[in-house]
């Protein structure tokens, strides 16, 4: 059973990349600009979804302050405001949050999870970020 999740979980990992690189590719090539507000929006929803796991770890853990709560909130209400700027505004602010959930999240949660888990989201939010970026250098150079 946990294997299956983990395979789940990894699939569903993975596949969540694709629209991040599809938003990277939007950059690049100049998409039309509603196709660049909707991958806007799936990054800002993927933060949002990621925030969960500060509550989740906060909420397990007597020990800590409630700092990952906080913390979860606020790097939702700077997100939102990317929805309403250009393209390279957007993603390079969205790089900087997805980077500063990824310290938090390293700091209070991920440190309670397997290995496997740990290095998994590692990599994708590595590769999110990366990928935002390329969308701001594109949306710099197109526009």
């Amino acid at each position: 059973m946990i294997e299956n999740r983990q395979k789940t979980a990894r699939m569903l990992g993975w596949a969540g990349i694709i629209p991040f690189a599809a938003l990277a590719v939007t950059g690049v090539v100049g998409a039309p600009e509603p196709v660049q507000h909707l991958l806007v929006g799936y990054a800002v929803a993927i933060l949002a979804f990621l925030n969960g796991s500060l509550w989740a770890g906060a909420l397990q853990r007597n020990a800590d302050a409630p700092a990952p709560l906080i913390t979860s909130n606020l790097l939702l209400l700077a997100a939102l405001p990317a929805l309403l700027m250009p393209l390279s505004a957007a993603t390079g602010w969205l790089a900087l949050l997805f980077g500063l959930h990824l310290l938090a999240d390293w700091r209070w949660v991920l440190s309670g999870h397997p290995g496997w888990y740990r290095r998994m989201r590692l990599m994708l939010s590595s590769l999110a970020i990366g990928l935002l970026l390329v969308a701001a250098m594109g949306g710099t150079a197109n526009g």
